[in-house]
């Protein structure tokens, strides 16, 4: 038996399970570390082709092949674990008929067909602690081959959902100064409050989505209609504006602004702890000029002296809409 071959193979095979079960059922632990760091340097790669093509097209397809790349690298790497730990004895794969040890091409694939549960049977294992090592073969592929289904199912469920939020945001208006000024009737803003409040268990529920699958960030929305990092960052500037830049006499109820912020700076922080940085160029905070030409009281001092506490919130924005293929010129016209 050659023991460092065996070694090998079973530390692979631990460490393929334990970032698998990382991955689809610790559910709020973000990604194994192997697949965490396998999805950014894939993701970074679609970015910087992204940035040289027109169109969202490519950055669609490349959510998909990300996962799909992560599944095919478990199976790889399970299957090398086991052809390692077969290759280890020549006792290890025999033949059924005669008994006669195999050689590589046989050990490969009485590796393949045991861990993927076949079940063909022209090669046997060895006595003893063989024996047991293709019970556990066998038992690790229906492990990765079920926890790899149900984790894809909820993430299906999940990106649909993160679209709904998207359109949920643009409803109430295509920018931070339409979804203010959408809801100005004149004399104050009526149902936004309301409307708002709406938002904040679905941003909430968006939320523990991305943290318990990360792999959720990776899926591109081709329409800027559906682009949660879009709205998400007009909604941010909305609220600025409603809590800071309108005036006290006519703002929403603050109670209501408060509880749909502190969602966002819940939901900035889960994507900082797993995508975004705070060192990105911040973008620029939404002018109050439309709100003052639609004859809304403002408070240009207070929101002065807010706008220069939020750069950093600003910076965490401007990654998260660079990191999910966007741009500041996608959050609509000009907004100085």
């Amino acid at each position: 038996m050659t023991a460092a071959l065996a070694l090998a193979g079973t530390a692979l095979i631990v460490a393929v399970l334990l970032d698998v079960i990382w991955t689809t059922v610790a559910a709020g632990s973000g990604a194994g570390p192997f697949t965490s760091r396998l999805t950014r340097i894939l993701w970074r790669g679609a970015l910087a082709v992204h940035r040289r093509r027109e169109g969202g097209t490519f950055l669609v397809a490349a959510g998909v092949a990300i996962v799909v790349c992560v599944l095919v690298t478990w199976v790889a790497a399970l299957f090398l674990g086991w052809v390692l730990v077969f290759a280890s004895s020549d006792g290890a794969v025999r033949a059924a008929s005669t008994g006669i040890p195999g050689d590589l091409v046989d050990r490969i694939y009485f590796a393949g067909y045991t861990m993927l549960t076949l079940g063909l049977g022209d090669q046997v294992p060895g006595d003893g602690i063989w024996q047991l090592a293709t019970v556990l073969a066998t038992g690790t592929g229906l492990v990765l081959v079920t926890l790899s289904i149900t984790y894809l199912v909820p993430v299906a469920s999940a990106v649909v959902q993160r679209r709904q939020l998207a359109a949920q945001i643009a409803g109430l208006g295509g920018t931070a100064h339409d979804i203010v000024l959408r809801g100005w009737n004149g004399t104050d803003f009526g149902s936004l409050g309301q409307n708002l409040s709406m938002l904040s268990s679905s941003l909430h529920a968006v939320r523990l989505q991305h943290l318990t699958y990360p792999v959720l960030h990776f899926f591109h929305s081709q329409s800027r209609h559906d682009a949660a990092a879009v709205h998400l960052t007009n909604l941010d500037q909305a609220i600025d504006l409603l809590r800071y830049g309108v005036s006290d006499t006519v703002s929403p109820d603050a109670q209501t602004l408060a509880a749909i912020q502190n969602g966002i700076d819940e939901f900035l922080a889960t994507m900082e702890g797993i995508h975004i940085t705070d060192d990105a160029q911040p973008i620029a905070p939404a002018s109050l000029e439309p709100l003052d030409q639609a004859g809304i009281p403002t408070d240009p001092s207070t929101y002065r002296a807010h706008v220069d506490d939020t750069e950093r919130q600003r910076r965490l924005l401007a990654s998260y809409l660079h990191d999910d293929g966007w741009t500041e010129h996608d959050l609509g016209p000009d907004r100085r």
